[in-house]
């Protein structure tokens, strides 16, 4: 019979890797980039988050400091794949990659120029 702690383990990296799984079809199924970096951004962080949580509370019987180890790794993830998913979202918004022939709304338009040259050669 699995213990208490063996089947919170197994839900946290089951669900975990569920998410992870779901992220992979949708950058593979989404149609333009950013809703595939949507699909990385959130269900990605939260997927690795959730494995990293199931294998901290697996080993925190064993070593001291893997409580610390999967702090430190959750909060890393929380800080750096939100930025990254968001200025890799500007950066293709400002060097004009085409949208989706099903977005309806540019709410970008009016507060970032479209082209390279109109950001870097400004006068």
């Amino acid at each position: 019979m699995p213990t208490l702690t063996e089947l919170v383990v197994a839900a946290l990296c089951l669900s975990g890797t569920f998410l992870i799984v779901l992220t992979g079809v949708g950058l593979v199924r989404f149609p333009d980039v950013f809703c595939r970096m949507h699909a990385a951004g959130k269900a990605g962080t939260l997927g690795v988050i959730l494995v990293v949580l199931g294998a901290t509370v697996y080993f925190a019987g064993t070593e001291q400091d893997v409580w610390m180890r999967g702090v430190l790794a959750v909060f890393f993830q929380l800080l750096t794949a939100p930025a990254a998913t968001h200025l890799l979202a500007r950066a293709a918004y400002l060097c004009d990659y085409p949208l989706s022939e099903r977005t309806v709304v540019d709410e970008l338009r009016g507060y970032l120029p479209s082209r390279p040259d109109q950001v870097f050669n400004q006068e």
